[in-house]
C-alpha cells in the first residue's frame, strides 16, 4: 500500500472498530445491571430486613416524584413573571444608584440601556439563579457586570414549582 493512504486507511480502520464495538457492546444490557438494580434495593431496604433470595426475580425500584414537580401553568408562569417584574422595579432605585450612575459618570453615551434578567425560582419564591443579558447597541458592560455581581435574594410567592423568567429592563 502506498505511504499516502496508511493514514486514512488506520483511521478508516480503528473507525470500524469502534464502531463495531459500541454496536456490539449496546445491543444487550450487562448482566451487572441486574446485580446493580439489587444492591440497590437492599441499600433502601428498611434496617434488619432479611435479603431476598439469590433466585428472586429482581423489583424494579419505584420512587414518587418530588413536591417540587407540580406542572408548570401559563397561568402560574404569567404570575410569577409579573411579580418578578414588580420586585425588579422596586429595586430599580438601588440599581440605578450602584450601577448606573457610576458607569454614567465614566461615558455618557449611550443614555439608556436595555438588559434581560433571566431569573429561576424554586418552588419556594426563592431565587436560585440569575442571568443578566445586554442586547446589542444598547449595552454598558461595567453596568451590566455590577448588576450581575449583585447577590441573589430577590422573592417571588411561592409558585409551587421551579420556574424560569425573562425580564427586560431599561435603566435608568
Amino acid at each position: 500500500m502506498q505511504k499516502e493512504l496508511m493514514t486514512p486507511a488506520a483511521i478508516l480502520l480503528g473507525s470500524l472498530f469502534i464502531a463495531a464495538g459500541l454496536y456490539l457492546g449496546l445491543q444487550r444490557s450487562p448482566p451487572s445491571a441486574a446485580l446493580a438494580l439489587a444492591s440497590v434495593e437492599a441499600s433502601t431496604a428498611p434496617v434488619g430486613a432479611l435479603p431476598a433470595p439469590a433466585d428472586a426475580p429482581v423489583q424494579p425500584v419505584t420512587r414518587s416524584a418530588p413536591a417540587e414537580a407540580a406542572p408548570l401553568t401559563s397561568e402560574r408562569y404569567n404570575r410569577v413573571e409579573a411579580d418578578v417584574a414588580k420586585a425588579l422595579e422596586a429595586r430599580r432605585s438601588l440599581f440605578v444608584k450602584q450601577c448606573w450612575e457610576p458607569s454614567l459618570r465614566k461615558n455618557p453615551d449611550p443614555a439608556r440601556a436595555k438588559y434581560i434578567f433571566n431569573m429561576t425560582f424554586d418552588a419556594s419564591g426563592k431565587e436560585i439563579a440569575r442571568g443578566i443579558s445586554e442586547v446589542r447597541g444598547m449595552d454598558r458592560p461595567d453596568a451590566a457586570q455590577c448588576l450581575r455581581m449583585m447577590p441573589l435574594g430577590l422573592g417571588v410567592p411561592p409558585p409551587g414549582t421551579r420556574v424560569s423568567v425573562e425580564i427586560e429592563m431599561t435603566l435608568p
